[in-house]
């Protein structure tokens, strides 16, 4: 993929438009900082600005990632803990989370997990966290477990609760899920 010409990357960089993020990089030399394209830091001048093709041209120049947009880990942009909270959530899809924990693990705010699992998710942590025990009891059944003893495995602690999510979830209760084709 060419890098756009210049108006583009102005234009690009004006709007904070993610499109552009990853074809090229907004070095501020009046800061030490390369920035994506959708940097919702401060309009740096102009005249402050060089755009570089890829990361490697900017930190050759001397400058170093930004705090904001985390362009030094572009595409992988989400915070470290986040990976820890996403795998903790992912090894206990046998009970239910308490997001009082996730805060602890994480050593953030849980209103800061919160926003990051909307933000970077479209979800809040608690309705992921249900997605996957939802998810792993589907594939007990699967395996041949009953419906109730899916349900207790995967932490629900009432039957009609679990029924009514998993149909919420997968568009039909799991008694029915037997006769599926």
């Amino acid at each position: 993929m060419n890098m756009p010409n210049y108006e583009e990357m102005v234009e690009a960089m004006r709007a904070s438009d993610a499109d552009y993020d990853g074809r090229f990089f907004v070095g501020v030399h009046s800061t030490g900082i390369y920035c994506l394209p959708s940097c919702p830091a401060r309009l740096p001048l102009l005249k402050n600005v060089v755009f570089y093709v890829c990361r490697e041209e900017a930190v050759a120049a001397g400058l170093r990632g930004c705090k904001r947009c985390h362009s030094d880990r572009y595409p992988d942009t989400l915070p470290e803990w986040l990976h820890t909270v996403l795998k903790q959530m992912s090894r206990t899809c046998d009970m239910k989370h308490n997001e009082g924990k996730l805060a602890e693990i994480t050593g953030v705010e849980i209103s800061t997990v919160r926003r990051h699992f909307r933000k970077h998710l479209g979800t809040t942590p608690s309705a992921f966290h249900r997605r996957l025990r939802l998810n792993y009891a589907r594939s007990l059944i699967e395996e041949g477990n009953g419906y109730l003893e899916a349900a207790f495995a995967t932490g629900w602690e009432s039957s009609s609760g679990f029924r009514d999510a998993f149909r919420r979830e997968f568009g039909f209760p799991p008694g029915r899920f037997y006769a599926r084709p």
